[in-house]
């Protein structure tokens, strides 16, 4: 399919005295994507979740802005220990820990042994995959669905059409007709209120329908992933943590709560 642009590409050639315009097209499905468009969707929600948490976007580590504390709610960052030594790590640990007069007792964790949790919480939840699935498709079906946002949407749309109408033909009265100023300003202020409570609660709607599809794409792309994957994971695959943690509660050196996108909570 070739969709053609509506405008067309300019240059000067400096051999005639005019610009030649060459026509544009853009070109949908001429070669296979680099990236997997449910992969894709998944990042960029992934990116956008972050930054509403006012989290680094940028951070290459699948686990920043996951873990939590079970104490403070503090998230966990990476920690480098001995640093110029043989036995340098990097640890994850409660970033509110020393911050506070109080001194977080949350512990800190190891990477591998993060992911080896992982594969075990991940394993106890595939040990039945049709109830796994279900659960998906009934979050994706409750807490997903838009339509009373964007009926409200479009209830609130027609508000700002008529407070627009309203504010236009008092304009236009205060114009061509003898009025009274204190009234004109009282009622054009009024309309005015009414418009930006309008506006400001579209911009909110819109916000909290833009959360849901992206907790939709997140947990179709978790269901879709699950459905070729193996009952038993082996190894730790990042992908699979990105589409399918949503949280990972730190409650004691014994006990991690990951919380699944599908609602699903493992402690282990």
């Amino acid at each position: 399919m070739i969709d053609s642009f509506h405008y067309c590409l300019s240059f000067q050639c400096p051999l005639l005295p005019y610009q030649i315009k060459v026509p544009q097209y853009y070109v949908q499905n001429s070669h296979s994507a680099i990236i997997d468009p449910d992969e894709f969707d998944a990042v960029q929600a992934e990116i956008e979740r972050r930054k509403k948490l006012g989290r680094p976007s940028t951070c290459n580590s699948p686990f920043s802005a996951k873990i939590i504390c079970g104490e403070c709610g503090g998230y966990y960052g990476p920690k480098v220990w001995g640093s110029n030594t043989k036995y340098r790590r990097v640890i994850w640990r409660c970033n509110e820990k020393y911050k506070g007069d109080k001194i977080c007792r949350s512990p800190h964790l190891i990477e591998e042994e993060l992911k080896d949790r992982f594969l075990t919480a991940f394993n106890n939840l595939m040990s039945n995959r049709e109830e796994l699935l279900e659960n998906c498709r009934l979050v994706i079906s409750t807490l997903c669905d838009c339509s009373e946002i964007e009926s409200e949407i479009a209830e609130t749309r027609r508000e700002l059409e008529v407070v627009s109408e309203l504010s236009r033909k008092a304009i236009y009265e205060n114009a061509n007709l003898v009025i009274d100023q204190k009234e004109f300003n009282k009622r054009n202020n009024a309309y005015l209120e009414r418009f930006r409570i309008a506006s400001e609660r579209i911009s909110e709607l819109e916000t909290h329908c833009s959360e849901r599809r992206a907790k939709s794409i997140l947990i179709k792309t978790f269901m879709q992933d699950i459905k070729t994957r193996l009952r038993v994971l082996e190894e730790f695959d990042e992908k699979l943590w990105t589409v399918s943690i949503d949280k990972v509660v730190v409650i004691n050196d014994d006990c991690l709560a990951f919380h699944f996108k599908d609602g699903s909570v493992i402690e282990g």
